[in-house]
């Protein structure tokens, strides 16, 4: 009697798991299983559109854990590269999404947004800095992201053409005002809106609400600036495939879009 409960036991665990074995299809085919947990990594200036969203992600998959972590792209870039918990890497700059996809580290990469580098100073502007070219003049003080963070990248190329345009010694002049490295945009931006320097380089969407009203933005002229691009892709590590591509899906789909753009993002398909 034994041996025949045995092999019911069996023939039932068959039995389920081919039931089991039908669900993982159907959830592989591109509906995201119920509940679950997705952690994505992104890019600091993109904290306030992914807190939102993930918001939006919750009510579309019920029970499901959404975790956000921001900080500098090439920061998380590393993360990943060492084998940290991920299901979704969204970077600054192509050039951290770029090594990510050479390592095998991530799936095929989507832009899914773009933005645009301006200098902001304190509201009470104590250095004078009333145009981007007073930026090489000004006795000002200067903080930026450390070297390797995409916005100082984006401003060593935005110095790079204006030492072209107004003439050799700009860029010199101003990376000399330099006092401090910040750990990612985000934070250079508060040592500004707090008054602890003259001046630095954020995007365009960082001039969010708790700043706005301590900040003024300065435009870089069109002629010297750049574009930010922001690609996404899912970790191929991740143990919750669907729901990375789930939300890969909805950043890049109109409703993310919406949200993006209301955050001061250009749309991906606008340049």
């Amino acid at each position: 009697m034994l041996r025949v409960a045995s092999v019911a036991v069996v023939l039932f665990g068959v039995v389920l798991g081919a039931g089991c074995g039908g669900a993982a299809g159907d959830a592989q085919g591109g509906e995201p299983p119920e509940g679950g947990q997705i952690t994505v990594l992104a890019a600091s200036s993109l904290t306030d559109a992914f807190e939102e969203l993930a918001g939006t992600f919750r009510e579309q998959n019920p029970g499901t854990e959404v975790r956000t972590s921001f900080a500098a792209s090439s920061e998380l870039l590393a993360q990943v590269q060492q084998g940290a918990p991920a299901d979704v890497f969204a970077s600054a700059s192509e050039k951290n999404m770029d090594t990510a996809v050479e390592e095998d580290l991530v799936g095929e990469a989507s832009v899914f947004a773009r933005n645009r580098p301006v200098v902001i100073v304190p509201a009470d502007n104590p250095a004078g800095i009333g145009g981007f070219e007073d930026l090489a003049e000004a006795d000002a003080q200067l903080v930026l992201a450390e070297e390797g963070v995409p916005i100082a990248d984006y401003a060593t190329e935005v110095l790079a053409n204006a030492d072209a345009e107004y003439g050799d010694g700009f860029e010199e002049a101003v990376t000399a005002k330099i006092v401090s490295r910040e750990a990612n945009v985000r934070a250079a931006a508060n040592r500004v809106a707090l008054g602890e320097a003259d001046a630095t380089f954020v995007y365009a969407s960082d001039v969010t609400e708790d700043i706005r009203d301590r900040v003024e933005v300065i435009e870089i002229p069109e002629e010297v600036n750049v574009v930010a691009t922001y690609p996404i892709a899912a970790v191929r590590a991740s143990e919750s495939p669907e729901l990375a591509q789930a939300w890969v899906d909805l950043v890049l789909g109109d409703e993310g879009q919406d949200v993006l753009e209301e955050h001061g993002f250009e749309r991906a398909d606008e340049s």
